[in-house]
């Protein structure tokens, strides 16, 4: 065995122990005010999302909400959450409840976080890193591809992730860029991991590793341009929708020097 396999194996190894791997996490509702709540912060990262359900009997249930973790004190255990309106499952033509959450409601948290989509730049990161996370069932880009192709959106937009990864049950998002595999909530693209990901394949497709063979682009609006280089597009947009995290920050200024203008994305001052 070479050192160069071993220690591919030995980085697949860590690799593995530091992705997030986390099963549905179900805690009540502690109190509430309008659009905000709190529940215990066991296990909980800032950026993880889920819903909260209503029980009105033994046998009648129903989702009320979007949930998303916000804040976390330490001190308290406790975790600060936004609340937002259910948007799982949408059907104009039958009515929805006007329910608002409430003290003791039931909060899930990472409920399909064991389904997730990874944007890889080629074909040999793709299968080297589904081949290395366990416990993730994948779906495959070509999905995705597809459903950008029907937008006419051949450089994917943020609100594309979500809109996807909602209508397909699918709870993160990996995107490997730079020698860095981001670990991000697929609903919202809050940050929730990195793993460093050395000697993989350089090569990169666009707008991602993908056997479609075209995505249909609109004549003009948001999305439409064919996107032109991979790894700094991917790197701006996790930059741009978590321009408050500061380990997101130390590692950008860390990586490409101060004078990088991903720097520029964060709300960040030193």
């Amino acid at each position: 065995m070479t050192k160069v396999t071993i220690m591919r194996i030995l980085f697949l190894s860590l690799l593995c122990m530091g992705i997030l791997q986390a099963s549905p996490i179900s805690t009540p509702l502690l109190d509430t005010n309008e659009n905000s709540g709190s529940i215990q912060a066991s296990q909980l990262k800032v950026g993880m999302s889920g819903f909260i359900i209503r029980h009105f009997d033994d046998k009648h249930s129903s989702i009320i909400a979007n949930m998303r973790v916000s804040e976390i004190n330490t001190d308290t255990n406790r975790a600060l959450i936004d609340i937002s309106p259910y948007d799982g499952l949408r059907q104009n033509f039958l009515p929805s409840g006007k329910w608002k959450a409430k003290t003791n409601d039931e909060v899930v948290v990472a409920y399909d976080y064991e389904r997730a989509l990874l944007i890889a730049p080629n074909v040999d990161t793709y299968n080297t890193l589904t081949r290395s996370i366990p416990n993730i069932e994948w779906v495959h880009p070509d999905t995705f591809a597809t459903y950008l192709s029907h937008e006419g959106h051949p450089t994917p937009l943020v609100k594309d992730f979500h809109n996807f990864c909602t209508a397909n049950s699918v709870g993160l998002l990996y995107v490997q860029s730079s020698d860095i595999l981001f670990t991000l909530d697929c609903k919202n693209f809050a940050l929730l991991e990195t793993a460093t990901t050395p000697d993989l394949k350089k090569e990169s497709m666009t707008p991602f590793y993908t056997r479609a063979p075209k995505i249909r682009a609109n004549w003009f609006g948001a999305g439409s341009s064919r996107l032109e280089d991979y790894e700094s597009y991917y790197l701006e947009e996790i930059a741009l929708n978590n321009s408050k995290n500061k380990e997101l920050y130390k590692l950008y200024k860390a990586k490409f020097s101060e004078k990088s203008a991903l720097l520029r994305n964060f709300d960040i001052k030193d």
